[in-house]
């Protein structure tokens, strides 16, 4: 039976070593108070419930806030700015994926292909020999999955499947998303037999069966692999196992429903390849009959994902399949459907990510008023807010007038961070091509001076850097030092202070970060702005700070932003810890973590186009848990 977390503050506390090791990342506030602990490759996040015996953890129950949005979706909006990059559009590949890491920061010391393959899988592979811990495990699996290289004499996808066969549910299960996250086309058929359950698959895990976690898991990785591997052959043959999934009647297992149904909808290709067009459109017919099909109110919680994935397999466009989405989802906002809150979320969700702004279709109108209107009247709250994320996504004039109406009227309390956050969303392609919406600006800006609360100021932060609204940052940076005693707060002010790109916060942000020894949520975050600003100084410090603290949480922290920065001048001392048996087992798969994240090969985090735009208020447990899901896994 699944659990609520009960856990007061004192005991949240110690039991900051019962974190896993390769998630658990923070993702807004939870659900009861409890204290931010801190988690590998991200923010602080409360501890999960131990679950059953097989490894599953229990669902983490996340209030519904603007902070909790942010998480999901923030990594494309955090890229540093350099000569070479820019935040990438709305909805374009590289949106969900990114380009290359090595072509990202020409401040920081990219890893080699050497450092890959000589230092960094040889580190690796011996700590995955040396220790069975689960937390060494799981975070040496995922970080070597994220480098992509095979160790020497071996072959990587081998040394992975050997892990299926563990007796820890939760290290098989990441055995097989990291042979999704390695990229390699050798993992594709052991993907596909082990989401049909064959002998093959039963064979690897050497047992009867496969489990429906671990077949739910291979879904995930499935989709996944198929859309890196960029192989129309390949994507059809995804298809067809997935689509065979959910159209099996007797199939009820929620977690494989939903890691199918993610998987069918991260399968887009490319858009001008006729082949993957036509099963981008195939799919699309099939997930909105799946979608609008009455299965029960039981049910609704996993249909409600096939929104987003429609959204991820069409864009932004006018064809009639567009248009016939649209209205379905329009449909959907209505309150006199009787349909669940979840299906009425995700059709906001689609919605932002299909409609056009009426500027330049006015047949799309209709998308944005249906938006407007429910967020005006809408009974379901959560429902409302991401309604007017929706509208910040589709932007035009028209939606910024009324984003601007609906801010000045709103509770300051309640909607007015959701709509801050929306109109640095609207705002952030023009800041983003050199014409930053001043008005935009100037109206958070003056808000943030008058700021009562700090969810307020942390909400403004943000959305001013969205928005690009550069002469704010002089103001960001008072805010900070003034509000520095307030961890939440405070690191969210070092977020749009990277989100605003302005060099003249580094020393600053530098100076918070060597304060921060002790508070891991402020240490990650103020990193996470030294590192969208390139500062080639942050990794130094960090390095520096590895040998100053023993704390398990502060060593997490400070593990995790190195791995984001990617500097290989971490490699050593990080390939240091991984072979100290001095270190804690936690400590030291901080530590693989870390590793894994100064080698990835890719700019932003694998699971990137599963996170952005999902509904992860549906709660699914394979999904995001807080701790072991595909959406926590760093």
């Amino acid at each position: 039976m699944r659990r609520q977390l009960t856990l007061s503050v004192s005991c949240a506390v110690l039991l900051a070593t019962a974190l896993s090791a390769h998630g658990g990342q923070y993702r807004g506030p939870p659900g009861i108070p409890v204290v931010p602990l801190p988690v590998l490759n991200g923010p602080p996040a409360a501890p999960p419930t131990p679950g059953p015996t097989t490894g599953a953890r229990d669902v983490q129950p996340y209030t519904i806030s603007w902070q909790t949005w942010w998480e999901f979706n923030k990594e494309p909006y955090l890229l540093p700015r350099s000569a070479t990059s820019v935040v990438p559009i709305t909805g374009s590949d590289d949106f969900y994926l990114g380009p290359n890491r090595p072509n990202l920061v020409a401040d920081v010391l990219a890893p080699t292909e050497d450092d890959r393959k000589s230092r960094i899988v040889p580190a690796l592979i011996a700590l995955l020999e040396a220790d069975r811990n689960r937390d060494v495990q799981s975070a040496t699996l995922v970080a070597l999955g994220k480098v992509g290289q095979d160790p020497p004499g071996g072959e990587l996808e081998a040394v992975l499947a050997e892990r299926l066969k563990r007796d820890d549910q939760e290290v098989r299960e990441t055995a097989v998303l990291s042979l999704a996250i390695a990229g390699r086309a050798a993992a594709f058929p052991m993907l596909v037999s082990l989401v049909q359950d064959d002998k093959k698959a039963r064979a690897m895990v050497d047992r009867s069966e496969v489990r429906d976690r671990t077949r739910a898991f291979a879904a995930y990785g499935l989709g996944l692999l198929a859309r890196r591997l960029g192989d129309p052959k390949l994507s059809q043959q995804a298809y067809e196992v997935l689509w065979g999934v959910l159209k099996d009647e007797q199939e009820n297992d929620r977690d494989l429903l939903t890691g199918a149904l993610s998987g069918l909808g991260v399968l887009r290709g490319d858009p001008e390849r006729s082949a993957d067009k036509r099963l981008a459109w195939i799919l699309v017919e099939q997930l909105l009959d799946w979608f609008a099909a009455d299965r029960g109110a039981g049910d609704e919680q996993i249909q409600a994902h096939a929104g987003p994935a429609i959204g991820r397999l069409l864009g932004r466009d006018v064809s009639s399949l567009h248009q016939r989405c649209k209205q379905a989802f329009v449909d959907e906002l209505d309150d006199k459907n009787r349909r669940g809150a979840a299906i009425r979320q995700s059709a906001a969700i689609a919605l932002g990510m299909l409609a056009l702004p009426e500027e330049r279709d006015a047949a799309d109108a209709f998308c944005s008023a249906a938006l407007r209107s429910c967020y005006e009247r809408g009974r379901d709250q959560t429902t409302r807010w991401f309604a007017v994320i929706a509208l910040g996504r589709i932007g035009g004039e028209a939606n910024r007038d009324w984003l601007l109406k609906a801010y000045n009227k709103a509770s300051r309390a309640t909607a007015a961070p959701w709509l801050a956050i929306a109109l640095g969303l609207l705002a952030q392609p023009a800041a983003a091509a050199g014409s930053p919406d001043a008005v935009v600006g100037q109206l958070l800006l003056s808000d943030l001076i008058d700021a009562q609360t700090d969810d307020q100021r942390s909400a403004l932060a943000v959305a001013l850097g969205l928005a690009g609204h550069t002469d704010a940052a002089p103001t960001v940076m008072q805010q900070l030092s003034a509000h520095e005693g307030d961890e939440r707060a405070a690191g969210y002010l070092c977020v749009g202070l990277g989100l605003l790109h302005d060099a003249v916060a580094v020393p600053q942000l530098s100076a918070v970060l060597r304060r921060s020894g002790r508070r891991p949520f402020l240490l990650q975050q103020c990193a996470v702005a030294l590192g969208c600003l390139g500062d080639k100084n942050a990794n130094e410090q960090l390095v520096a700070m590895l040998k100053e603290y023993d704390s398990t949480a502060v060593l997490a922290a400070i593990a995790t932003a190195i791995g984001r920065i990617g500097d290989r001048r971490a490699i050593d001392p990080l390939i240091e810890l991984t072979a100290d048996k001095r270190m804690t087992k936690l400590a030291r798969a901080f530590a693989a973590a870390a590793l894994g994240g100064v080698g990835d090969k890719d700019a932003l985090p694998w699971n990137t186009s599963l996170s952005i735009d999902s509904n992860w208020a549906t709660f699914v447990d394979t999904l995001s848990n807080g701790s072991t899901g595909v959406l926590d896994i760093l």
